[in-house]
């Protein structure tokens, strides 16, 4: 059959070069960075903990295991993990975006911080150098959730056990500072300021941004400061604080959690108030974990297809290295032990237009996922099933970009008449390495959507969850 006839793929996601041979970073030409870093600090967010009677009757802490365990319920062993790994690369301060207790609970809260004394004893890195928390409040922290009023059904009983009685009580004696509206500190001379949760903040943070603008000079050079709060969208707010959020943050970075996205999904990172302010969206490290689904950020002109688990659990975090002329961002899941989600994303600081951190920047940069030269589709054609499977090899021939998607197209007779259709990545959602059956994604097509005809052709294209695709794999099969 010959593959090229009657424009077979024509009209599917356009394919774009690849621009930078050999990369190890996703960085526009000319950056890349060297040397030692002024600043590393850990993200994570929405780690969510819980304890509540409903989800656990006793809360266990082993510490012969170094992790904490419930009898039912959540364990914290991917938070503890992804601290740990903070503590091993002797970061400078840790960011956590809110939502560290499921159902509000002082309990959980007291967990959370059980977790970070095992990894960072007495708060210091491994010469005794202080770590600074960077720590704000979510929405479960300040709101509770419905299951502590179905757990805790007496008023009284309920009130002593939510952070949300006291808050400013139960976080001065958990994390030993003050729990404070908002806040400013300085780690090796950059400034962060944090927001707790709640739009009662806003006026208090206009001022505390517009003081610190004028006293510290935030917006003199490209050096960059930075901005913690649990809710993202910054660009929607309106009024003063917009106002003072445009004039004052020229060289802010932002970053929220709350959405639970994944950030092996590039598209899921990025997002701006402007050109010069940038909001880093930091993904969940719950627990449980969070699945893709059908509505994500869309990559092809079908809709993915598969399973929620398609692309595996996440239980993701950041590492941000600050360098006098760039950022790096780098993404990891913990899932199974810690491990990269892809390249990393290079971040260069001062005023650039178009600035290079925009995602259609980015496209040019980060590459193409690639098939390996031997990459076979294998089907499975069971004559009593009324389904066709296909099974799609991982393709992870090109190192730079991560597979997250691959777009399938099925011929059959009538060249004209094709069968389109995407589906997830195997594991794209979990660190490299750890994808499940080795990567090979199944694709099932019933048998009535197949084009006329007795003998098809299909194609494959592998996709970056920017859109970027490679060069497919074809093979020819009879039904």
């Amino acid at each position: 059959m010959d593959i090229s006839r009657g424009g077979f793929l024509v009209g599917g996601v356009a394919a774009f070069g690849s621009l930078l041979g050999g990369r190890l970073f996703a960085a526009p030409p000319g950056w890349k960075h060297g040397g030692k870093p002024n600043l590393v600090f850990g993200v994570v967010s929405d780690t969510h903990l819980i304890s509540s009677r409903g989800a656990v009757e006793k809360l266990v802490w082993n510490r012969s295991e170094g992790r904490g365990a419930t009898e039912k319920g959540a364990p914290d062993k991917y938070l503890l993990s992804a601290l740990k790994y903070f503590y091993s690369r002797n970061v400078d301060a840790v960011m956590h975006c809110g939502d560290m207790a499921d159902q509000g609970l002082v309990s959980e809260m007291e967990w959370t911080a059980k977790a970070w004394r095992l990894a960072f004893p007495r708060d210091c890195a491994k010469h005794g150098r202080k770590v600074e928390k960077l720590f704000v409040s979510g929405n479960h922290e300040i709101e509770g959730m419905w299951r502590v009023e179905r757990d805790y059904p007496d008023l009284n009983d309920r009130k002593r056990r939510m952070l949300s009685t006291d808050i400013a009580k139960h976080w001065k004696r958990i994390w030993g500072e003050p729990y404070e509206q908002v806040w400013h500190k300085e780690v090796n001379g950059y400034h962060f300021f944090g927001r707790q949760y709640g739009d009662a903040t806003h006026g208090e943070f206009a001022a505390l941004l517009a003081n610190a603008s004028k006293e510290l000079g935030l917006n003199k050079g490209t050096k960059p400061f930075f901005i913690v709060s649990h809710t993202g969208y910054w660009y929607r707010e309106k009024g003063d604080f917009r106002r003072s959020i445009s004039r004052y943050c020229r060289n802010g970075v932002a970053f929220f959690g709350h959405h639970h996205w994944s950030v092996a999904n590039w598209k899921r990172i990025f997002f701006s108030v402007s050109p010069e302010f940038p909001e880093i969206q930091c993904p969940p490290c719950g627990p449980f974990g969070e699945v893709l689904s059908d509505k994500d950020a869309v990559v092809t002109r079908v809709q993915l297809r598969g399973s929620d688990m398609a692309g595996g659990k996440q239980k993701q975090f950041l590492v941000v290295s600050v360098y006098d002329d760039l950022l790096v961002i780098e993404r990891y899941d913990c899932g199974h032990g810690v491990s990269s989600l892809g390249a990393d994303w290079v971040m260069p600081l001062g005023k650039h237009a178009p600035h290079p951190f925009s995602k259609d920047a980015l496209k040019k940069v980060i590459g193409d996922p690639q098939f390996r030269k031997d990459a076979r589709i294998v089907f499975e054609k069971a004559s009593a099933s009324p389904l066709l499977r296909v099974r799609i090899p991982l393709a992870d021939g090109n190192p730079d970009s991560r597979v997250y998607a691959y777009e399938v197209e099925v011929a059959g007779d009538d060249a004209s008449k094709k069968l389109l259709k995407a589906v997830y990545a195997a594991g794209c959602n979990m660190g490299i390495g750890h994808e499940p059956n080795k990567g090979v994604t199944t694709l099932e097509i019933p048998k009535s959507e197949l084009p006329p005809g007795k003998a098809f052709a299909i194609a494959v294209r592998p996709l970056s969850s920017l859109g970027t695709s490679g060069k497919p794999i074809v093979a020819e099969f009879k039904v």
